[in-house]
C-alpha cells in the first residue's frame, strides 16, 4: 500500500492537478490510497461563509458557497473527460446543495463553534475527493471518492472499505482529515 497526500496547493489549479495526476499514475501498479485537502484557497472561503451565515448574513454565506461550486464545476470541466464530466458536476452539486443547506442551519443556530467550523471545511476536501477520482476515472484508473456523501460514525467501516477497494485494484481517494483515524 502506497500513501499519497495531496496538500491544498498541489491540488489548486489545472496544471498542479495534472501533475498529481501523474504522481498518482506513477504509483502504479501498487495500491496507492490518496488522501486530499481542500483545493487551493476554499477552507478559507468556507470558513468566512459559515462565519457570515452564522453572523445573520446568509446572502454573502450562500453567494460565496455558489462561487464555490461554480468553481470547483469548471475546474472539473477542464480536467475530466465529458462523459465523467456528467458525474462530477452531478456529485459536486450535491455536495453543495448540501452545504446549502448546513449554512441554513448555521444562520438560524447563530453561533459558529469549533465543531461548526470542522463541518464546514470538510465540503472543501469531500468536492477534492470528487474532483480527484474523477480526474483518475478520466484517465481510464478506477477510482473512488470517499466522502461525497458517506458518513462514516464507526472509523472501522471505513477501513474495511479502503481494503475492499483496495483488493479490487481500485485507489480509495479520501479527506485527510480522515487520515490519522485510518492508521497513515
Amino acid at each position: 500500500m502506497n500513501e499519497i497526500a495531496l496538500a491544498s496547493s498541489e491540488i489548486q489549479d489545472e496544471k498542479t492537478i495534472a501533475a498529481a495526476a501523474e504522481r498518482i499514475m506513477l504509483a502504479l501498479p501498487g495500491r496507492p490510497v490518496v488522501f486530499v485537502e481542500a483545493l487551493g484557497k476554499t477552507v478559507e472561503t468556507l470558513v468566512e461563509a459559515g462565519e457570515k451565515s452564522a453572523d445573520q448574513d446568509l446572502v454573502l454565506a450562500s453567494a460565496l458557497a455558489e462561487g464555490l461550486r461554480t468553481y470547483h464545476a469548471q475546474l472539473a470541466q477542464q480536467i475530466t473527460s465529458p462523459s465523467v464530466f456528467r458525474e462530477t458536476r452531478s456529485l459536486l452539486w450535491g455536495l453543495f446543495e448540501e452545504l446549502s443547506d448546513f449554512l441554513k442551519g448555521l444562520y438560524l443556530l447563530g453561533q459558529f463553534d469549533d465543531h461548526a467550523r470542522r463541518m464546514v471545511s470538510s465540503y472543501g476536501e469531500r468536492a477534492s475527493c470528487i474532483l480527484i477520482a474523477h480526474v483518475l476515472r478520466s484517465r481510464e484508473l478506477n477510482a473512488v471518492p470517499f466522502g461525497e456523501r458517506e458518513l462514516y460514525l464507526e472509523i472501522g467501516d471505513l477501513r474495511s472499505d479502503v481494503q475492499g477497494l483496495l483488493e479490487q485494484n481500485s485507489i480509495p481517494v479520501i479527506p485527510i482529515s480522515h487520515r490519522l483515524a485510518l492508521g497513515f
